[in-house]
């Protein structure tokens, strides 16, 4: 019998795509509404981040609160394993590193492998590198070391992993739900050359959370891994 993960809900994969499509959903959603409260004129490319990911977060988290009380406990510690201690400050440091080693090991040598001369960027940092004044700045900040790593673990390592786990190995199930978490990024087709990095990241991620049966150093983590590169793409240097 697989070692259990987070073994107070009993969560279902259709519980995870409802989670993955709500969130898209609600982005559509905050976008239309903000296009609407802006006099139906375009919102810039900052803004257009800014709202769509308020909305895809404020969707996931509802339908997370709504799956917790349904048919687990009601506890986000319990249901998730979304729990914080001091010691996951370190992730920080963790995530910056795991940046630099998936640079360095992966993203590079892939870059010269292809012979790319100029590879393509994704969404999120061609945006980025457009915030030029500082209010524009922290609000990239905190949408993407804020908001989309805690997102992002509450479903590919609260939800999405607990499930896979039940049916696999440690192994297997850290490597699935890795290659979903990479995989959805192709969302934006200009992602495709970080699909490799993204995976790594997504298993080292998943060892952290099955290692820890909580999710606090994983948000850590992955907060690190997206500060980084939110740090180098403001600071206008190519990743």
């Amino acid at each position: 019998m697989n070692e259990p993960y987070l073994p107070a809900a009993v969560w279902t994969y259709p519980d995870a795509m409802a989670l993955f499509f709500g969130g898209l959903l609600g982005s559509v959603f905050a976008l239309s509404i903000g296009i609407a409260a802006n006099g139906g004129e375009e919102l810039s490319n900052v803004m257009l981040l800014a709202v769509s990911s308020v909305g895809s977060a404020a969707v996931t988290f509802g339908l997370l609160g709504y799956l917790s009380r349904r048919r687990g406990t009601g506890s986000w510690d319990l249901d998730f394993g979304l729990r914080f201690e001091p010691r996951d400050a370190l992730g920080l440091l963790y995530g910056m590193g795991l940046q630099i080693a998936v640079i360095v090991v992966v993203q590079f040598p892939l870059i010269e492998l292809l012979n790319l001369e100029d590879p393509p960027e994704q969404d999120v940092a061609q945006i980025a590198g457009e915030a030029s004044s500082l209010g524009t700045r922290a609000l990239i900040v905190l949408v993407v070391v804020v908001l989309a790593p805690l997102t992002e673990e509450l479903l590919y390592r609260g939800v999405l992993l607990s499930r896979v786990r039940r049916d696999y190995s440690r192994h297997a199930a850290v490597a699935i739900s890795a290659a979903v978490f990479a995989g959805i990024h192709l969302i934006d087709p200009d992602a495709i050359l970080a699909i490799p990095g993204l995976f790594v990241i997504g298993v080292a991620l998943g060892y952290q959370a099955l290692h820890t049966q909580r999710l606090g150093l994983a948000v850590s983590t992955h907060a690190g891994v997206n500060l980084l590169a939110a740090i180098a793409i403001l600071a206008g240097i190519d990743v």
